[in-house]
């Protein structure tokens, strides 16, 4: 089995393969919702949007950062989970079970993990994903493209000069593991997104790639002048409410041995 094929199978049935779909789509709503041309809004200001609705959602799905969950909480409350999305999108939400994934940062990178792998974010111009020159993004980015790759198909491996091979990042004593990147973007004017994971890689040589593998999990959007697939879905004017209820509601969130949940809607 293939490094590409060993992260995706192990993500996806953890069920964090359906939850970055979810999340994405969602997150880049969110942020056309938000973006203004006519106040000053760039790229930079799509990215750092799509980053913060991303982080949010996935925190969300997978009960960590605001929604983390103690040790004897089940579940989350609807009021609380619900609040700041639209009813489509809760409903949609994959449900995992309790501490599937966990949160896993990087040089104050957020990262999610599950199964020996980490998934970071990334954003890049809508079209460029063989473009990233990860030397210039953040000293985590850079030090994540230049971590061990274990490839299938090589003659020889480390061990058989007497080398050591180190999975992950060196001096990275939070996670054992393969971190990869889960690279976003998403063109207000256009309404194209795009969806991509994979292991990063600093290029060896001139007109090297900058992955040494990368999935597509999700494209869409209207290219100007042509026809296109399906744009992201449209925010509603007003959020889910804001309003608890002296009892919250609690849902209930299955445990491990009963097995990964799927989207219900």
């Amino acid at each position: 089995m293939s490094a590409e094929d060993d992260a995706m199978k192990s993500l996806g049935e953890a069920g964090f393969l359906s939850v970055l779909k979810w999340a994405a789509p969602a997150a880049f709503a969110a942020t056309n919702q938000i973006y203004d041309e006519d106040a000053g809004h760039d790229q930079g200001v799509v990215g750092y949007l799509n980053y913060k609705h991303l982080q949010d959602h996935l925190d969300r799905a997978t009960s960590n950062g605001r929604f983390g969950l103690g040790p004897e909480v089940e579940g989350v409350g609807g009021d609380v989970l619900e609040r700041g999305v639209p009813p489509q999108v809760f409903r949609s939400m994959p449900l995992l079970a309790a501490h599937a994934v966990t949160r896993s940062n990087y040089r104050q990178s957020p990262g999610w993990a599950v199964g020996g792998f980490r998934v970071l974010l990334q954003s890049f111009t809508f079209g460029g994903i063989d473009d990233i020159k990860w030397v210039q993004r953040s000293d985590a980015k850079r030090r994540v493209a230049s971590q061990h790759f274990i490839s299938d198909g090589t003659l020889f491996d480390d061990e058989d000069f007497g080398l050591e091979s180190i999975d992950g990042i060196p001096e990275d004593d939070g996670f054992t593991g393969v971190t990869l990147v889960a690279a976003h973007a998403f063109n207000p004017t256009t309404k194209q997104f795009e969806l991509y994971l994979g292991q990063s890689k600093n290029p060896a040589y001139p007109h090297d790639g900058c992955w040494h593998w990368r999935v597509k999990l999700i494209s869409g959007g209207t290219p100007i002048g042509g026809v296109g697939t399906v744009t992201p879905p449209a925010q509603p004017s007003r959020g889910a409410s804001t309003d608890v209820e002296d009892v919250p509601v609690r849902i209930k969130r299955p445990s491990a041995a009963e097995g990964l949940g799927s989207a219900n809607g």
